[in-house]
């Protein structure tokens, strides 16, 4: 129990705790008077020790409390008391009805001063358990419905999370006010569809969470709420729906404490987003998943800054000539806890992060050293370097690169920058600035996994790249699926009436190396030419292969 809640039963006592207090009160009242009489009466200032019990009156019974508690005090000292009772002497009317005043008048004000002082603390505990926009419970008020369901329930609790989406997009549209109108709209629709079963309260500005203490009513409050995706809010004359996604966890089950049970029913909501349904279950495999990636992202930040992590170098071969044309740089990572991580794994967790800039200036850094090296041995060959869209809307990235070119004097048409297909598709004008600025710097640039994307015919034409790379979906499937290949050959023409070069990710058959050859493939990239190789490989495999033309011989199988 925390000292707040200590505080607040003292000041608001209820049941025992209140008849112990008042006894406690009568106890010194009747010890005050006692301490009173035996120290030789009124004459002496004892009797100010029963300003104690009167204001401990007021301050937990409030006015009245006060005042009686003065009145008793001052009936205890008062006619019946001597001023001294070595002489017997009586007190005078004046002397003790003043004094009852003063008691009364104390205790009057201490019951006062009290009063205010529980409605401050009422306040404050509404401030600190109620969401202010809303009036639902928040994540502290939930905790102390929970605690008390936890106390007189015996069954499960089922905590449900609830995700609005597009608030981000609604709230830029329709700006903070109105915004404001519809979440006071969409919490009070969603008190209702939760109806007494349940108690919902406001997790974060687009999160809400409800507990639900008997399973029977699960099924029945989630298909209220999810109704409510159907309906069309009118905020300032324009229609908006909001569309809710559902997570669920269980006390005892899956935690017993409030904050990981919300948290888990959070990682439930987040599986839902790839899906079709808008209802998921906690399930720890999830959980398990998360915290390795946190762990990743901690492991990987210090593999950064201690330059633990390689740059391999895959080489991509001239389709036409059978000459090596550059090579794609490559991270890999061996961590000392982790073991192996694979680039799936952590790299797509990277780009949801900050941590993606400095791991791309540590690639730029290597990939331009080695091309130094390579220019010295006079073998200078390009080297493609892989980008994400968080690296564009970071200026010093740019800045790096140039300064880097520089260092080293390498040719910026040696280095190539690599941005997936996706990644231009959801925001093409910020991008294209982005590449323009490449491009004139003299970096080429090449767009990755091409034939994943929606969009792609559109900027073909419109953003300033070079290269277009043919997803290995599409490459390995062009020997016995007629829908692939007609695919591929259809993005080779596009791409050389467009003067763009084509290179093939994934190539591993000699099949596959002659069907892309035969359709005019500019170069290719894959098993059959090499996998990956640490900088010092690659340079004895460049010097070997920098002038022969490729034969199958050279070729390394798949592991």
């Amino acid at each position: 129990m925390s000292f707040f809640e200590v505080y607040k039963h003292l000041i608001f006592p209820e049941g025992r705790v209140k008849y112990l207090l008042l006894s406690l009160i009568i106890v010194l009242l009747a010890m005050g008077s006692i301490i009173v009489y035996a120290t030789g009466g009124t004459t002496f200032a004892y009797l100010h020790i029963l300003y104690i019990p009167i204001i401990l009156s007021g301050f937990i019974f409030s006015v009245w409390g006060g005042i009686i508690a003065g009145l008793i005090a001052g009936l205890l000292i008062g006619p019946f008391m001597p001023i001294h009772d070595g002489f017997e002497l009586s007190q005078p009317f004046s002397s003790w009805a003043l004094r009852m005043f003063m008691f009364a008048l104390v205790g009057a004000i201490a019951g006062g001063g009290s009063s205010v002082f529980k409605a401050y603390i009422k306040e404050l505990e509404v401030k600190h358990t109620t969401d202010q926009l809303t009036g639902l419970p928040n994540l502290n008020g939930l905790t102390q419905i929970f605690s008390t369901l936890i106390r007189t329930v015996d069954k499960a609790i089922i905590i449900v999370v609830i995700e609005l989406s597009q608030i981000d997009e609604i709230d830029k549209a329709l700006g903070e006010e109105k915004a404001n109108i519809l979440m006071k709209q969409v919490a009070k629709d969603l008190k209702q569809a939760v109806g007494e079963h349940g108690t919902i309260g406001r997790l974060q500005a687009h999160r809400f969470a409800i507990l639900i203490p008997k399973e029977e009513h699960v099924t029945e409050i989630l298909n209220r709420c999810e109704s409510l995706s159907e309906k069309t809010y009118d905020i300032g004359n324009i229609p908006i729906f909001i569309e809710m996604r559902f997570g669920i966890s269980r006390y005892p089950y899956d935690d017993k404490d409030l904050n990981n049970l919300t948290r888990k029913a959070l990682i439930a909501v987040n599986v839902t987003k790839n899906q079709l349904q808008r209802v998921s279950h906690f399930d720890k495999n999830a959980d398990d998943s998360s915290e390795r990636n946190l762990l990743i992202l901690h492991q990987l930040k210090i593999a950064i800054d201690k330059q633990s992590l390689v740059l391999e170098y895959q080489p991509k071969v001239n389709l036409q000539t059978g000459k090596v044309m550059g090579f794609e740089a490559l991270v890999r990572w061996f961590d000392p806890l982790l073991g192996p991580i694979n680039p799936a794994d952590f790299i797509p967790l990277t780009e949801e992060t900050l941590l993606i800039n400095p791991l791309t200036k540590w690639a730029l850094e290597k990939a331009i050293h080695q091309l130094h090296l390579w220019k010295k041995l006079k073998i200078l060959v390009p080297i493609s370097v892989n980008f994400s869209m968080k690296n564009f809307h970071d200026p010093s990235i740019m800045e790096t690169l140039n300064q880097l070119l520089e260092k080293y004097k390498v040719p910026p048409s040696f280095l190539e920058v690599e941005v997936t297909e996706t990644s231009v598709a959801s925001s093409l004008t910020t991008i294209s600035l982005a590449l323009g600025a490449l491009r004139e710097v003299g970096v080429r640039v090449a767009i990755d996994d091409f034939g994943t994307g929606q969009a792609s015919q559109q900027y073909l034409f419109e953003l300033p790249i070079n290269v277009i790379k043919l997803d290995k979906v599409f490459v390995q499937s062009i020997s016995h699926n007629p829908a692939a290949a007609s695919i591929v050959k259809n993005a080779i023409t596009l791409a050389h009436e467009l003067n763009l070069e084509v290179i093939a990710e994934g190539l591993e058959t000699q099949n596959q190396f002659e069907l892309l050859k035969n359709w005019g493939c500019d170069g290719g990239q894959g098993y059959l030419f090499g996998q990956s190789m640490k900088g010092e490989d690659a340079t004895d495999w460049l010097k070997k292969n920098i002038k022969s033309p490729f034969r199958s011989s050279l070729a390394k199988t798949k592991k």
